[in-house]
């Protein structure tokens, strides 16, 4: 059998979709396609659950769906509440969705209690950071962008490697990477700024900026800035990850049978 995945999926206001569509008044679950279709070209079977406003305070629900997968996948999104790291709305802050960071904080909660294997994008790496108590830079790509390099390269395609990275010795990344040397796309205006208590940084850009980060005494914990889902069908290197995700979440689902 293959193992499941759960991938978080958010909802889109009816003003943000319902008009392209002649739908209005309806409401919509979004999520990527590429994240489903890396975890199956990595042997999972993607399992997207939705926000559901009704039993978003109703943890046995949320217990039942986690009873239900193997591992957990928190993919890339909007901006998250500044309130949850000490901070402010403040210039160049995107939207952002009080009520998505709540839900996906207590999946993801939920998610560690239980012990489940967790691998955070881009949004999904942040929320991990600020799980364990870290904060974000609000913007990197302002006016006063602390760095060169393009972080919001929405100019060109999305598997396109717009900076190298620097891989951390004795991390789960450089497990993973082998020794490659790996470049990667770069989808996002907020940065990790405060690294969260206990995570240890994997990886980084060539300005500094935090792109990987792991839990060394969780089972299975990594968050990674860039989006490799996009990547993993035309680069192997980036597939490698999601690999390495779905092999630790057959063999733990092995030794707990």
């Amino acid at each position: 059998m293959y193992p499941k995945i759960l991938i978080t999926s958010f909802k889109i206001p009816t003003e943000k979709m319902g008009e392209q569509y002649k739908l209005e008044g309806v409401e919509f679950s979004l999520v990527t396609q590429d994240y489903s279709e890396a975890l199956s070209m990595a042997g999972a079977l993607p399992m997207i659950m939705p926000y559901i406003e009704s039993r978003s305070e109703d943890e046995q629900y949320i217990r039942e769906f986690l009873d239900e997968v193997d591992g957990v996948v928190l993919p890339g999104g909007s901006d998250i509440d500044p309130a949850l790291y000490n901070s402010y709305p403040q210039k160049y802050l995107g939207n952002i969705s009080p009520e998505r960071d709540r839900w996906e904080l207590k999946i993801l909660q939920m998610a560690m209690e239980m012990k489940k294997p967790i691998l955070g994008i881009c949004r999904g790496f942040q929320l991990l950071n600020i799980l364990y108590g870290g904060s974000l830079k609000v913007d990197v790509c302002g006016n006063n962008a602390d760095s060169k390099i393009p972080h919001m390269a929405l100019m060109v395609p999305k598997y396109y490697k717009t900076h190298k990275l620097e891989i951390k010795e004795n991390t789960r990344l450089a497990r993973v990477f082998a020794g490659e040397e790996v470049a990667v796309n770069s989808y996002h205006h907020q940065a990790v700024d405060k690294v969260g208590d206990g995570l240890k940084v994997s990886a980084v850009a060539p300005d500094g900026f935090v792109e990987g980060i792991e839990d060394p005494n969780y089972p299975y914990l990594v968050g990674v800035q860039w989006h490799p889902e996009m990547m993993a069908a035309n680069d192997p290197v980036q597939l490698n990850l999601f690999k390495d995700f779905v092999e630790f979440v057959n063999q733990a689902r092995k030794e707990n049978k």
